[in-house]
């Protein structure tokens, strides 16, 4: 990391200390601009506000039928659904990989696909900053704009084209949704899919750079808030003969944060000096569909702590979770 670099994360971890300290604990956390921000898509013809219809009818009080499609320029869309009264907010729905075209060209160009979203938001609503919400994939595609200086001794280098991508320090929280900061099995799929495969593998250059730590000994920029958000399955545990026992180890294996939603593991979904929270009974596509984590979702964005670990649904019983529980906020 360069000084350059490291003064500017000391720089903005002040303004938000200096920030805390004026506002007090009981300071009303305004609400921001959020942006959904989608995970990998291999397939063309996809909508934003079909993958994100749960969370945005949460997050914005309103029908995703009203999501009104507006253009960022002559060749980029983005969905808006307006909040209905000041207890929710305005939602945007990125669409960085353009209509008719699958997700798989380079993170970085996602990423300033997505920095030019985030100024327009910030250009029609008059926000300073906005809240970035990226499922899977989508997680790192934010990361490679908010901590797109990390790049800056790469760039012209194979792989590391520069896209002119200048973090605009416009960005207040960062939530992750089984987000594979560390990498993803996928990557075994090869090169057929382009640049993005071998991007995701876990020894990649891309992620190396990202994960590589600070000054402070952590890899993220103290200036927002990081939430990282992972699943574990405990699919089949309801059609075995001792259900019970199946959700003890579900649980378990949750809570030493060694699960996995069928697609990203635990492990690198976490992400070290965030808020981390451990999504219990949800695979892959349940981190953005499920109603509780939209619900926990809203409350983190409206200021509350994140919860140490979530359950999906009514069936898994709460008694199995550690004394610290889900009340009581979630370790880094």
């Amino acid at each position: 990391m360069s000084q350059g670099r490291a003064a500017v994360r000391a720089a903005g971890a002040l303004v938000v200390l200096l920030s805390v300290l004026a506002g007090g604990a009981d300071a009303v956390v305004p609400r921001l601009p959020v942006i959904l921000v989608y995970g990998f898509q291999p397939a063309p013809g996809f909508l934003p506000t079909r993958l994100w219809e749960v969370f945005a009818e949460r997050l914005s009080g309103r029908a995703i039928a009203e999501a009104e499609k507006r253009a960022v320029n002559e060749s980029h869309l983005i969905y808006a659904l307006g909040a209905v009264d000041d207890e929710h907010f305005d939602v945007y729905l990125s669409h960085y990989a353009g209509s008719g075209e699958p997700t798989v060209r380079d993170l970085r160009y996602y990423a300033a696909r997505l920095a030019e979203e985030v100024a327009w938001v910030r250009s029609v609503t008059g926000a300073e900053a906005v809240d970035l919400v990226g499922h899977s994939m989508g997680g790192l595609v934010a990361r490679c704009y908010i901590e797109c200086n990390d790049f800056e001794e790469l760039l012209g280098q194979p792989g590391f084209e520069d896209y002119g991508t200048t973090y605009g320090h416009d960005v207040r929280t960062l939530i992750t949704l089984a987000t594979p900061h560390h990498g993803a099995g996928v990557a075994g799929l090869g090169t057929w899919l382009g640049p993005l495969i071998a991007e995701l593998a876990p020894d990649s250059q891309l992620l190396q750079v990202l994960n590589a730590p600070g000054a402070d000994g952590l890899a993220i920029d103290p200036s927002l808030r990081y939430v990282s958000m992972a699943g574990q399955s405990c699919f089949g545990c309801g059609l075995l003969r001792d259900a019970q026992a199946c959700q003890e180890r579900c649980v378990r294996d949750a809570v030493a944060w060694l699960g996995s939603d069928f697609v990203v593991s635990m492990q690198s979904a976490r992400l070290p000096g965030a808020e981390n929270t451990a999504c219990l009974g949800m695979d892959h596509v349940d981190m953005h569909v499920n109603a509780r984590l939209a619900n926990a979702v809203a409350a983190v964005l409206g200021g509350k702590p994140a919860p140490a670990f979530l359950l999906a649904n009514s069936e898994l019983d709460p008694a199995l979770l550690p004394a610290a529980n889900a009340d009581e906020g979630s370790s880094p």
